[in-house]
């Protein structure tokens, strides 16, 4: 890439020093930091770029960063969001190196999203240094906890909005408009305990967590081929966790599955839950004996962009300038901190950079890819808040 927008040398050494940081959630790992030292780094940078932010502590070690370049009023709001947490490093052999190798910088998060990190900080920096003055706010949000409960992402919208955002989730430099959701439900069958040679005593509550696995199993044959969508692919269900009984020799009183449903753009709690209380609702009324409870454990909704809004068809045309070429639309599988965003109102697309290994012993991210990026969110602040004169 030559004649790049955004000082690549700049956003380069940026991410190296945030992929040698240690972010890890400890919501995922017990010996997780969490992200106070990157939060401290990007207020650093912050400062040195004359950008006024602000810090938020939403628990110990768990840190918001926002920042607001403000516009001289009459254009829209933008908001540019990444999170600064990763997963864990466990089978990783150097997760913190930034090794750079061959235009691929290599380290826990580098994909995922620190190379989004800064990436935005790149486009902050290239607006500063232009003189433009934006019509519109451009609001930069690093948040936390995105990998776990999204603590950060749902701290941030009640006390912020905006017209509109780019989540820099990665994309391979595609336009993703749409992703799925999920739900984990606890459904716990209740027995009566009774000694293994006393049948007629006994209730065995594994026995009818049988019978709502046979008919869970039946509706995971049936969603992939009646739930699905032109992006998101197929809705989805499967069981991680059983537990259940006490010892040998005594009938189960109770057992507990956990159920995931992963759900896509159209579909409600309320649809999801439905759909297992039938199964319940079902084998109660086919055995008296048969009782069991429901449970809503995790709930986050998919989401989905309206293509024709203006948010889409800027940042389509922003990537099709750096890019040379129009952006594949596509969706993703997974849940991203983007539904929060938009359940709050504020409509969304994500975009981010190329890479490999996500969640993997090796991650890395695609340096050109990262500078592009950076790259695009600038042209998309120009156009999409406007520029003063």
């Amino acid at each position: 890439m030559s004649d790049s927008l955004i000082d690549t040398t700049f956003t380069t050494q940026t991410l190296q020093k945030l992929v040698q940081i240690n972010s890890v959630n400890p919501g995922l790992d017990p010996d997780g930091p969490g992200e106070e030292e990157m939060a401290s780094f990007i207020c650093e940078t912050l400062c040195d770029l004359e950008i006024p932010f602000e810090k938020d502590t939403l628990a110990q070690g768990r840190v918001n960063v926002t920042a607001r370049i403000k516009g001289s009023g009459g254009g829209k709001s933008l908001m540019l969001n990444a999170h600064t947490d990763t997963v864990g490093v466990e089978g990783m052999e150097k997760p913190f190196s930034g090794l750079i190798e061959d235009n691929r910088l290599y380290g826990r998060g580098a994909y995922d999203m620190k190379g989004s990190i800064a990436a935005i900080l790149g486009a902050a920096k290239a607006l500063k240094e232009s003189g433009i003055v934006l019509k519109g706010d451009l609001i930069l949000s690093f948040v936390a906890d995105e990998e776990h409960e999204s603590i950060g992402a749902q701290a941030l919208v009640k006390h912020m909005t905006a017209d509109a955002a780019i989540v820099t989730e990665p994309t391979d430099l595609n336009l993703c408009l749409a992703h799925r959701g999920f739900g984990i439900f606890k459904i716990r069958t209740e027995g009566k305990t009774a000694h293994g040679g006393r049948h007629k005593h006994g209730i065995d509550a594994n026995m009818h967590m049988g019978l709502v696995l046979a008919e869970l199993h039946k509706l995971s044959q049936r969603l992939p081929e009646e739930n699905t969508h032109p992006l998101c692919g197929q809705a989805s269900l499967h069981v991680p966790l059983i537990s259940g009984g006490r010892s040998l020799f005594v009938y189960s009183n109770s057992c507990t599955i956990h159920a995931e449903r992963r759900t896509i753009p159209g579909e409600t709690l309320e649809d999801v839950k439905s759909e297992l209380q039938s199964v319940i609702d079902q084998l109660a009324g086919q055995n008296p004996q048969f009782r069991a409870t429901l449970e809503t454990d995790i709930w986050r909704s998919p989401y989905e962009v309206d293509s024709s809004s203006a948010i889409v068809s800027v940042t389509k045309r922003a990537a099709s300038d750096s890019l040379g070429k129009t952006p594949e639309i596509i969706g993703h599988t997974w849940w991203e901190d983007s539904a929060i965003f938009g359940e709050a109102g504020i409509e969304t697309v994500i975009l981010g950079p190329a890479g490999g290994g996500i969640h993997e012993d090796v991650e890395w991210v695609e340096l050109d890819s990262v500078h592009l990026l950076g790259e695009i969110l600038y042209r998309t602040a120009l156009d999409f808040c406007g520029v003063n004169g």
